[in-house]
Protein backbone atom coordinates (compact mmCIF):
# COMPACT_ATOMS: atom_id res chain seq x y z
CA UNK A 1 0.00 0.00 0.00
CA UNK A 2 1.00 3.60 -0.56
CA UNK A 3 1.60 6.23 2.15
CA UNK A 4 -1.60 8.06 1.21
CA UNK A 5 -3.68 4.88 1.44
CA UNK A 6 -2.31 4.00 4.89
CA UNK A 7 -2.93 7.48 6.27
CA UNK A 8 -6.48 7.53 4.92
CA UNK A 9 -7.46 4.22 6.54
CA UNK A 10 -10.48 4.77 8.84
CA UNK A 11 -9.42 4.84 12.47
CA UNK A 12 -10.22 6.39 15.86
CA UNK A 13 -6.60 7.57 15.84
CA UNK A 14 -5.97 11.13 14.66
CA UNK A 15 -4.30 11.77 11.32
CA UNK A 16 -1.41 13.44 13.13
CA UNK A 17 -0.76 10.38 15.28
CA UNK A 18 -1.02 8.06 12.27
CA UNK A 19 1.49 10.25 10.42
CA UNK A 20 3.88 10.28 13.39
CA UNK A 21 3.69 6.49 13.65
CA UNK A 22 4.23 5.87 9.95
CA UNK A 23 7.04 8.41 9.75
CA UNK A 24 8.76 6.71 12.68
CA UNK A 25 8.50 3.30 10.98
CA UNK A 26 9.85 4.75 7.73
CA UNK A 27 12.58 6.68 9.59
CA UNK A 28 11.33 9.97 8.13
CA UNK A 29 10.15 13.30 9.50
CA UNK A 30 6.34 13.23 9.60
CA UNK A 31 6.23 16.49 7.61
CA UNK A 32 7.92 14.69 4.71
CA UNK A 33 5.10 12.16 4.37
CA UNK A 34 2.84 14.58 2.55
CA UNK A 35 5.52 14.95 -0.13
CA UNK A 36 5.77 11.21 -0.62
CA UNK A 37 2.12 10.11 -0.63
CA UNK A 38 2.64 7.87 -3.67
CA UNK A 39 5.52 5.95 -2.06
CA UNK A 40 4.92 2.20 -1.87
CA UNK A 41 5.40 1.14 1.75
CA UNK A 42 7.36 -2.09 2.39
CA UNK A 43 5.14 -4.93 3.59
CA UNK A 44 6.96 -5.24 6.94
CA UNK A 45 6.41 -1.53 7.63
CA UNK A 46 2.77 -1.85 6.61
CA UNK A 47 2.33 -4.73 9.04
CA UNK A 48 4.01 -2.81 11.87
CA UNK A 49 1.85 0.23 11.09
CA UNK A 50 -1.40 -1.71 11.49
CA UNK A 51 -0.13 -3.34 14.69
CA UNK A 52 0.76 0.09 16.06
CA UNK A 53 -2.58 1.51 14.97
CA UNK A 54 -4.40 -1.27 16.81
CA UNK A 55 -2.40 -0.51 19.97
CA UNK A 56 -3.20 3.21 19.70
CA UNK A 57 -6.90 2.48 19.30
CA UNK A 58 -6.74 0.50 22.54
CA UNK A 59 -5.23 3.52 24.30
CA UNK A 60 -1.54 2.63 24.27
CA UNK A 61 0.55 5.84 24.36
CA UNK A 62 1.97 6.93 21.03
CA UNK A 63 5.07 8.17 22.84
CA UNK A 64 5.98 4.65 23.94
CA UNK A 65 5.44 3.28 20.44
CA UNK A 66 7.79 5.91 19.03
CA UNK A 67 10.30 5.46 21.83
CA UNK A 68 10.90 9.19 22.07
CA UNK A 69 9.04 12.46 22.50
CA UNK A 70 9.78 16.14 22.15
CA UNK A 71 10.16 18.42 25.14
CA UNK A 72 11.37 22.02 25.16
CA UNK A 73 12.60 21.71 21.58
CA UNK A 74 14.56 18.47 22.02
CA UNK A 75 13.69 14.78 21.66
CA UNK A 76 13.96 12.49 24.69
CA UNK A 77 13.91 8.72 24.86
CA UNK A 78 10.82 7.43 26.67
CA UNK A 79 9.87 3.99 27.98
CA UNK A 80 6.81 2.46 29.53
CA UNK A 81 6.83 2.90 33.30
CA UNK A 82 8.45 6.34 33.20
CA UNK A 83 6.49 9.60 33.08
CA UNK A 84 5.99 10.98 29.55
CA UNK A 85 7.21 14.59 29.13
CA UNK A 86 4.29 17.01 28.73
CA UNK A 87 4.01 20.59 27.43
CA UNK A 88 2.76 21.87 30.81
CA UNK A 89 6.09 20.92 32.37
CA UNK A 90 7.87 23.29 29.98
CA UNK A 91 6.42 26.09 32.13
CA UNK A 92 8.41 24.70 35.07
CA UNK A 93 11.63 24.79 33.03
CA UNK A 94 10.93 28.35 31.86
CA UNK A 95 10.28 29.59 35.39
CA UNK A 96 13.54 28.08 36.66
CA UNK A 97 15.58 29.51 33.77
CA UNK A 98 14.16 33.00 34.44
CA UNK A 99 15.65 32.90 37.91
CA UNK A 100 19.15 31.61 37.14
CA UNK A 101 21.93 34.22 37.07
CA UNK A 102 24.37 33.93 34.17
CA UNK A 103 27.43 35.24 35.98
CA UNK A 104 28.14 32.53 38.56
CA UNK A 105 28.47 28.78 38.86
CA UNK A 106 25.23 27.14 39.94
CA UNK A 107 24.18 23.79 41.32
CA UNK A 108 20.64 22.46 41.26
CA UNK A 109 18.90 19.33 42.50
CA UNK A 110 15.96 17.55 40.89
CA UNK A 111 13.76 15.23 42.93
CA UNK A 112 12.44 12.41 40.72
CA UNK A 113 14.34 12.81 37.45
CA UNK A 114 12.17 10.56 35.23
CA UNK A 115 13.37 10.82 31.64
CA UNK A 116 15.71 13.63 32.65
CA UNK A 117 13.87 16.13 30.46
CA UNK A 118 13.78 18.86 33.13
CA UNK A 119 17.40 18.69 34.29
CA UNK A 120 18.74 18.19 30.78
CA UNK A 121 16.73 21.11 29.37
CA UNK A 122 18.06 23.34 32.15
CA UNK A 123 21.63 22.20 31.48
CA UNK A 124 21.29 22.83 27.75
CA UNK A 125 20.19 26.42 28.40
CA UNK A 126 22.55 27.23 31.27
CA UNK A 127 26.22 26.44 30.70
CA UNK A 128 27.25 27.53 34.22
CA UNK A 129 24.95 24.92 35.81
CA UNK A 130 25.55 21.43 37.18
CA UNK A 131 22.70 19.22 38.37
CA UNK A 132 22.21 16.36 40.78
CA UNK A 133 19.07 14.27 40.34
CA UNK A 134 17.58 11.14 41.84
CA UNK A 135 14.76 8.67 41.33
CA UNK A 136 13.39 5.57 43.03
CA UNK A 137 12.86 3.99 39.60
CA UNK A 138 16.01 2.33 38.21
CA UNK A 139 14.51 2.35 34.71
CA UNK A 140 14.12 6.12 34.97
CA UNK A 141 17.76 6.52 36.03
CA UNK A 142 18.95 4.46 33.05
CA UNK A 143 16.71 6.46 30.72
CA UNK A 144 17.88 9.81 32.12
CA UNK A 145 21.49 8.69 31.64
CA UNK A 146 20.81 7.80 27.98
CA UNK A 147 19.12 11.15 27.41
CA UNK A 148 21.96 13.05 29.08
CA UNK A 149 24.46 11.26 26.83
CA UNK A 150 22.28 11.94 23.80
CA UNK A 151 22.33 15.67 24.49
CA UNK A 152 25.95 15.91 25.59
CA UNK A 153 25.41 16.97 29.21
CA UNK A 154 26.14 13.74 31.12
CA UNK A 155 29.34 15.29 32.56
CA UNK A 156 27.21 17.93 34.32
CA UNK A 157 24.44 15.62 35.59
CA UNK A 158 25.01 13.34 38.58
CA UNK A 159 22.31 10.67 38.88
CA UNK A 160 21.69 8.46 41.88
CA UNK A 161 18.97 6.25 43.36
CA UNK A 162 16.89 7.50 46.25
CA UNK A 163 13.59 8.97 47.39
CA UNK A 164 13.32 12.71 48.07
CA UNK A 165 16.43 13.68 50.09
CA UNK A 166 17.46 10.13 50.96
CA UNK A 167 21.06 9.16 50.14
CA UNK A 168 21.91 12.85 49.77
CA UNK A 169 24.88 14.03 51.83
CA UNK A 170 24.46 17.31 53.72
CA UNK A 171 24.90 19.98 51.04
CA UNK A 172 23.05 23.01 49.73
CA UNK A 173 21.75 23.95 46.28
CA UNK A 174 20.95 27.16 44.45
CA UNK A 175 17.57 25.67 43.59
CA UNK A 176 15.53 22.49 43.93
CA UNK A 177 13.14 21.48 41.16
CA UNK A 178 10.65 18.65 40.82
CA UNK A 179 7.62 17.35 38.97
CA UNK A 180 6.52 14.90 41.67
CA UNK A 181 3.50 12.59 41.66
CA UNK A 182 0.49 14.69 42.69
CA UNK A 183 -2.67 12.81 41.67
CA UNK A 184 -4.87 11.63 44.60
CA UNK A 185 -5.04 7.85 45.11
CA UNK A 186 -8.82 7.75 44.57
CA UNK A 187 -8.37 8.87 40.96
CA UNK A 188 -6.12 5.96 39.94
CA UNK A 189 -8.92 3.66 38.80
CA UNK A 190 -10.52 6.36 36.65
CA UNK A 191 -7.33 7.26 34.79
CA UNK A 192 -7.12 6.18 31.13
CA UNK A 193 -5.34 2.86 30.68
CA UNK A 194 -2.67 4.55 28.58
CA UNK A 195 -1.87 7.00 31.37
CA UNK A 196 -1.62 4.13 33.86
CA UNK A 197 1.21 2.73 31.74
CA UNK A 198 3.36 5.56 33.09
CA UNK A 199 3.32 3.88 36.49
CA UNK A 200 1.48 4.24 39.77
CA UNK A 201 4.47 5.75 41.56
CA UNK A 202 5.02 8.26 38.76
CA UNK A 203 1.48 9.61 39.14
CA UNK A 204 -0.07 9.00 42.55
CA UNK A 205 1.04 11.31 45.34
CA UNK A 206 -0.95 9.72 48.18
CA UNK A 207 -4.46 9.88 49.57
CA UNK A 208 -4.67 13.65 49.14
CA UNK A 209 -2.23 13.91 46.26
CA UNK A 210 0.12 16.44 47.85
CA UNK A 211 1.84 14.27 50.46
CA UNK A 212 5.18 14.48 48.62
CA UNK A 213 5.18 18.27 48.97
CA UNK A 214 4.54 17.95 52.70
CA UNK A 215 7.58 15.69 53.07
CA UNK A 216 9.75 17.98 50.93
CA UNK A 217 8.67 21.04 52.91
CA UNK A 218 10.04 19.47 56.10
CA UNK A 219 13.61 19.30 54.75
CA UNK A 220 13.90 22.18 52.26
CA UNK A 221 15.75 24.44 54.72
CA UNK A 222 18.53 21.88 55.08
CA UNK A 223 19.29 21.62 51.36
CA UNK A 224 18.45 25.06 49.99
CA UNK A 225 20.92 27.94 50.09
CA UNK A 226 19.80 31.01 51.98
CA UNK A 227 19.22 32.90 48.70
CA UNK A 228 18.01 29.81 46.84
CA UNK A 229 14.56 28.93 45.54
CA UNK A 230 12.39 25.93 44.78
CA UNK A 231 10.13 25.32 41.78
CA UNK A 232 7.66 22.42 41.63
CA UNK A 233 4.97 21.36 39.22
CA UNK A 234 1.58 21.02 40.93
CA UNK A 235 -1.94 19.80 40.20
CA UNK A 236 -4.37 22.32 38.71
CA UNK A 237 -6.41 22.42 41.93
CA UNK A 238 -3.53 22.43 44.43
CA UNK A 239 -2.27 26.00 44.21
CA UNK A 240 -4.09 27.28 47.29
CA UNK A 241 -3.27 24.44 49.66
CA UNK A 242 0.39 24.27 48.62
CA UNK A 243 0.86 28.03 48.84
CA UNK A 244 -0.42 27.84 52.41
CA UNK A 245 1.83 24.86 53.17
CA UNK A 246 5.07 26.51 52.06
CA UNK A 247 4.16 29.90 53.52
CA UNK A 248 3.69 28.16 56.88
CA UNK A 249 7.34 27.05 56.57
CA UNK A 250 8.52 30.64 56.14
CA UNK A 251 8.65 30.91 52.34
CA UNK A 252 7.35 33.58 50.01
CA UNK A 253 5.39 31.78 47.32
CA UNK A 254 4.13 32.37 43.79
CA UNK A 255 1.59 30.11 42.07
CA UNK A 256 1.96 30.32 38.29
CA UNK A 257 -0.38 29.31 35.46
CA UNK A 258 0.25 27.00 32.51
CA UNK A 259 -0.71 27.61 28.86
CA UNK A 260 -4.30 26.63 29.69
CA UNK A 261 -4.49 29.19 32.51
CA UNK A 262 -4.48 26.46 35.17
CA UNK A 263 -2.33 26.47 38.32
CA UNK A 264 0.75 24.47 37.34
CA UNK A 265 3.94 25.69 39.05
CA UNK A 266 4.77 26.85 42.55
CA UNK A 267 7.94 28.85 43.17
CA UNK A 268 9.20 29.83 46.60
CA UNK A 269 12.11 31.47 48.41
CA UNK A 270 12.87 32.38 51.99
CA UNK A 271 11.08 35.43 53.34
Amino acid sequence: MKVKELLSKPSKTTLRDKALLLAHLLNKDHKELYLMESLEVPIEVERAFFEGLEALEKGYPLQYLLGEWEFYGKSFYVEEGVLIPRPETEVLVEEVLKRLPKDKRLRGFEIGVGTGCISISLLLHCENLTMMANDVNTKALRLAKRNAQRHGVSHRLLLFGGNLFEALKPTTFDFIVSNPPYIPKERWESLPEGVKREGYNSLIGGLKGWEVYEKVAESLDIYLKREGFFAFEIGHDQGGVLKELFESKGYKVLVLKDYSNQDRVIVGWRS
